[in-house]
């Protein structure tokens, strides 16, 4: 879900070669019809603290956010001026290796990027000594430190208004010498960033770095420390001094020595002490990235070809020509070319510079090739051994042998659309290459971009994605990091302290992991914790009823809305979610036998939703085609007559919370008129086969709203059309299997909203492929509900190995006969008694009689023939 729309106006058109249809001749396929004109995707290896982006032109993007939305440096290649884009595509959906083919009257160019992963060249992974407790920016080349000083002092973490905290792993109640390093290359007058640096066991000490030490000069700081409280770390901490006019914190290096060690500062900030240190970390110091933009270039006609090749560097930081053959940006990353240079030129291109590295000529004879290959080489210590092309060609094939041997959680579904499978193969891939680890936990992250961080609603249905797939361990790792958010008073606010919605999220979170990984002891374990989120859920709700309007009264205090509608008002997505996660966490509170505790907790939910369908039934109102709806602002009890309406009066705007109360909340009865009325309004704005004008762009698609809607459909019985609406959400993706959060319809201005790859999206994707097979309900697995008939042609197989539910991993295959006329399901047991049975959906695929199932014993292995009738 996105927070700030990031809109882009630009044309780029593509010829889709590589993408043909899986099912042409069926109502359902995949066509990519609805592409968006511009995209990017990820090539990093998963978990890489370098997420490198690739554009629909082929070229590589980093520094996000330099200019605000934009990328601040780009690398591309140009042979010819008369050059074409063909087709863009990647190896496969599991080898995130991009090749863009263009082509002239003469020539074929297929450019490859792909970036440096062969584990073998990768350190050895070891447990840290320190771990970076707060959420912090690296920024490089802050500080110019004096002569004799490390130059490596030159980069500092930054804690944007808040403190920098580190935690030393130390044996319970040890002591430890820490150092710390401050260089302000900002500031040139006192007062303006004052900080107290602290270390658990030693007094702290008040700094002014430029009336202490002065601009560009770097001093160590020095604490005894001592694990105080037993708990085997130590807390360092840098905050801002109630007195700074800056409240924004740096930190240049930390050390820590297990021995004692005399103090020298001289030798420690040159680095002398650092091989006697047990840590020496400077934070500008990580592993290198290096990126590799390989191009062959065939000659297709009969005659010889010259050509003179140019790599482009355009940035909006400093560029330099460095050694004559290679550009240095910001004085440390590195692009060098593998082809001699003949000339290098870094000239002005509007706010930008732009590096030009031409090529030698070189003739091509007919049917021959020419390769050649630039390296971008960033990160902190750079190190690029590929210099020569058949270095980049040694690259290209290990990147391929490291995608075709990574361990990531596929093979838990198979269907026989091979683009839905594609898809499906990508998104996984996706997830893994945006999570990133922090504090020793991984950060299951929305994208590279705008999203690069923890996003408690997208978090929770990435979790869910991550354990259908069989990789509980890791969400569960990933909801341990989420949950150390959690405030002293109980409550979730990490996006906005506003935005309530996280409390219910987090409980839906926690229960429906539980359930899926059919793990009491570890819901048992976190308990205190969920106990304060409910305890602050119920103190919201006193607020509501003490604030100055009684419109909300027993719901939410006013707060961030999200997804479609702006600024902190009087509505419903708060109480939609903070109803679904009391509502999962009762039945957690059952599930565990603690009954007294559920029964309490029944009494504020029943009060909550009493008081919730008493709003929504004053609030009422009817769409331009009869449809009774609830909007999701609450109006005000008295609109002045003349109140002009705006794009929040829209009757679908934000409705993604609804969707969320239909499923998973499950908060509605499936006869509830409520349901029926919002769900056909939403149907009336379907536009390219999803809803439309819900988000942000009001003349646009927000992709992975096909899923919230697709899901609510699937969960009042409408499966068919939840299939449709999978098919539709599939069409909206680019050709590198990725989707954007938003984007305008077909054929219009180019409107582009959010991150890209956006891997919420992905995660609904795999979500929604899995709930139309396999959804459970209350005691009961139902199988095919929304099972698209493309996949039910003669011949096809569609499978769920060990996907997980809360009966326990699911595995069973669907096979047509080669006739058409019969099917065989193969159902494995599943693990927990509680299933009372599993019931099988024809209607659609197999029976032209809409509530025609089959029940099955789910404790018992099954293989039964299903007779398919031929209707037309």
């Amino acid at each position: 879900m996105h927070r700030t729309a990031l809109k882009f106006a630009s044309f780029v058109f593509l010829l889709l070669g590589a993408m043909r249809p899986a099912l042409a001749g069926d109502e359902l396929a995949v066509d990519f019809g609805y592409r968006p004109p511009q995209w990017r995707t990820a090539i990093c290896p998963p978990d890489s603290p370098y997420k490198t982006l690739v554009n629909e032109k082929g070229a590589l993007l980093y520094h996000f956010g330099s200019p605000p939305g934009s990328f601040g440096t780009s690398l591309r290649a140009t042979v010819d001026p008369r050059e074409n884009i063909a087709e863009q595509k990647l190896v496969s959906p599991k080898i995130p290796i991009v090749q863009t083919r263009l082509e002239t009257e003469h020539l074929s160019i297929l450019e490859e990027t792909f970036a440096v992963n062969d584990p073998e060249r990768e350190p050895p992974k070891t447990k840290p000594a320190a771990i970076r407790k707060s959420e912090t920016v690296a920024a490089r080349n802050w500080a110019k430190p004096q002569d004799g000083v490390s130059p490596r002092l030159s980069t500092v973490v930054v804690g944007w208004n808040k403190p920098i905290r580190c935690r030393i792993e130390v044996p319970p109640g040890a002591s430890r010498t820490v150092a710390l390093a401050l260089c302000e290359g900002y500031h040139d007058r006192p007062g303006r960033r004052v900080m107290e640096l602290s270390a658990e066991g030693a007094p702290p000490q008040k700094v002014d770095p430029v009336a202490d030490l002065g601009k560009n000069v770097a001093g160590a700081f020095w604490f005894a420390a001592r694990d105080a409280n037993g708990d085997g770390l130590i807390d360092v901490k840098v905050s801002a001094d109630a007195s700074a006019q800056d409240k924004n914190t740096i930190l240049n290096a930390l050390w820590v020595f297990d021995a004692p060690v005399k103090r020298d500062d001289a030798a420690l900030l040159t680095g002398k002490l650092d091989s006697q240190a047990a840590l020496a970390s400077y934070n500008g110091d990580t592993q290198s990235r290096n990126d590799i933009l390989l191009v062959r270039v065939t000659n297709k006609s009969d005659v010889p070809q010259t050509v003179a090749p140019k790599f482009i560097v355009s940035s909006v930081l400093k560029l330099e020509n460095f050694g004559g053959d290679r550009v240095r940006i910001d004085g440390l990353e590195t692009v060098l070319c593998t082809a001699e240079i003949a000339s290098l030129a870094i000239q002005k291109a509007g706010d930008r510079e732009e590096a030009v590295m031409a090529l030698k000529p070189a003739t091509i004879a007919p049917g021959g090739t020419f390769s050649f290959a630039a390296v971008y080489c960033g990160g902190g210590r750079i190190e690029c051994p590929q210099r020569t092309l058949e270095d980049a060609l040694r690259e290209r094939e290990a990147a391929e042998r490291f995608w075709k041997t990574v361990d990531l959680p596929y093979g838990h579904i198979a269907v026989p659309d091979e683009n839905i499978q594609a898809l499906i193969d990508s998104s996984i891939r996706n997830i893994w290459q945006a999570r990133e680890i922090k504090n020793g936990l991984p950060s299951f992250q929305v994208g590279a971009t705008c999203y690069r961080s923890l996003w408690v609603v997208d978090g929770a249905f990435i979790f869910e994605a991550a354990a259908l797939v069989g990789a509980a361990d890791q969400a569960r790792a990933g909801i341990a990091y989420e949950l150390s958010f959690q405030k002293e008073d109980g409550g979730f606010g990490i996006l906005s302290s506003n935005y309530h919605k996280e409390n219910g999220i987090v409980l839906w979170t926690c229960a429906r992991h539980a359930r899926l990984s059919q793990d009491k002891e570890w819901l048992r374990s976190i308990w205190p914790k969920l106990e304060k989120v409910v305890a602050y859920i119920k103190q919201l709700r006193r607020r509501s009823r003490e604030d100055d309007s009684p419109l909300n009264d027993g719901l939410m205090p006013k707060g961030v809305i999200d997804g479609g509608i702006g600024g902190t008002r009087h509505e419903y997505t708060n109480v939609y979610w903070n109803l679904t996660g009391l509502k999962a966490i009762i039945d957690a509170a059952r599930w565990l036998g603690k009954n007294e505790q559920a029964d309490e907790w029944q009494k504020e939910y029943d009060d909550f939703y009493a008081a919730f369908r008493d709003c929504a039934k004053r609030d009422l109102k009817t769409d331009a085609h009869g449809n009774p709806y609830l909007a999701i602002l609450i109006p005000p009890k008295n609109p002045p007559p003349d109140a002009k309406k705006t794009d929040d009066d829209i009757p679908c705007k934000a409705q993604w919370a609804f969707c969320h109360g239909v499923y998973p909340g499950q908060l509605f009865a499936k006869d509830d008129p409520l349901v029926a009325g919002n769900l056909a309004m939403l149907g009336a704005f379907e536009k390219e086969g999803m809803v439309a004008t819900t988000g942000w762009i009001t003349k646009g698609i927000w992709n992975y709203f096909a899923s919230f809607y697709g899901h609510a459909l699937l969960w009042q019985g409408q499966g068919q059309k939840a299939a449709e609406v999978l098919y539709a959400f599939a069409n909206h993706a680019a050709p590198l299997l990725v989707w954007i959060e938003e984007q305008g319809f077909k054929n219009e201005p180019i409107l582009e909203c959010g991150d890209c790859p956006h891997n919420w999206a992905s995660a609904e994707f795999i979500r929604l492929a899995v709930h139309l097979l396999a959804l459970d309900r209350g005691k009961q697995m139902h199988l095919f509900e929304g099972l698209p008939k493309p996949w039910t042609a003669p011949g096809m197989v569609t499978k769920l190995d060990k996907i997980s539910t809360p009966f326990g991993p699911l595995t069973f295959s669907l096979a047509i006969a080669e006739d058409g006329a019969t099917a065989t399901l193969n159902v494995e047991p599943l693990s927990d008694p509680s299933c009372e049975k599993i019931v099988v959906h024809l209607a659609g695929w197999a029976s032209s009689n809409p509530k025609a199932t089959l029940e099955l014993d789910p404790q018992k292995s099954q293989k039964i023939t299903i007779p398919i009738e031929f209707t037309k």
